[in-house]
């Protein structure tokens, strides 16, 4: 291998990174951002003027944690969780891990609010309940040095794939992607739409 080579491989690994640990930032400041708008509301509380806070409320609603649940359903255990990319986790705080031809056929993206039934023989059945707000976007292939496969987006971005759905569609570094992420970049996996052969 050239020293030419090695050190594009460097700086490639090098912008990945970094660009993991930006949309980490930028996932932890807007969650920090959600929390100072929450406290400057509930200062800011009229009790003689209780209607001021319920718009507010229903708003925070729909951008606060789903509330999640473990039950019983006739002889088999029900677990709901939220889907990370690789695992659901569940209401139960434990990482299910997620077959990968189920997500890739589901489309499946982080934020995904999933159920897995535990039938008595020990069969996992998992199922999508609540999904994720989505947006499409478009991507070239890319392979890193450990050959997983990456969707890089043209403002610089990176999504991790699924590997199984990369091969179902016989994906190449250098292909067209077109990729389902979750609306708020949180957790930076893709969902394949489709591949365009280059």
């Amino acid at each position: 291998m050239t020293k030419t080579k090695t050190n594009e491989e460097l700086m490639k690994n090098y912008q990945q990174l970094l660009q993991f640990a930006q949309n980490s930032l930028s996932n932890a400041e807007m969650q920090l951002k959600r929390v100072k708008l929450t406290l400057e509301q509930l200062q800011s509380f009229d009790p003689e003027n209780p209607e001021s806070l319920s718009s507010y409320l229903e708003e925070a609603k729909a951008t606060m944690p789903e509330e999640l649940k473990t039950y019983k359903d006739e002889d088999a255990e029900v677990v709901e969780g939220i889907f990370d990319g690789y695992y659901m986790v569940g209401a139960d705080q434990k990482k299910y891990p997620v077959p990968m031809n189920y997500s890739s056929k589901s489309k499946l993206v982080p934020g995904d609010v999933m159920k897995l039934k535990i039938l008595p023989e020990g069969k996992l059945v998992f199922k999508l309940i609540k999904p994720a707000e989505r947006k499409h976007l478009k991507a070239i292939l890319s392979k890193t040095d450990d050959n997983k496969f990456t969707a890089n987006t043209d403002d610089g971005k990176v999504y991790f794939l699924n590997q199984a759905a990369v091969s179902f569609h016989a994906g190449k570094p250098g292909d067209e992607l077109y990729i389902i992420v979750n609306d708020k970049d949180e957790g930076m996996f893709a969902a394949i739409e489709a591949i365009i052969k280059k």
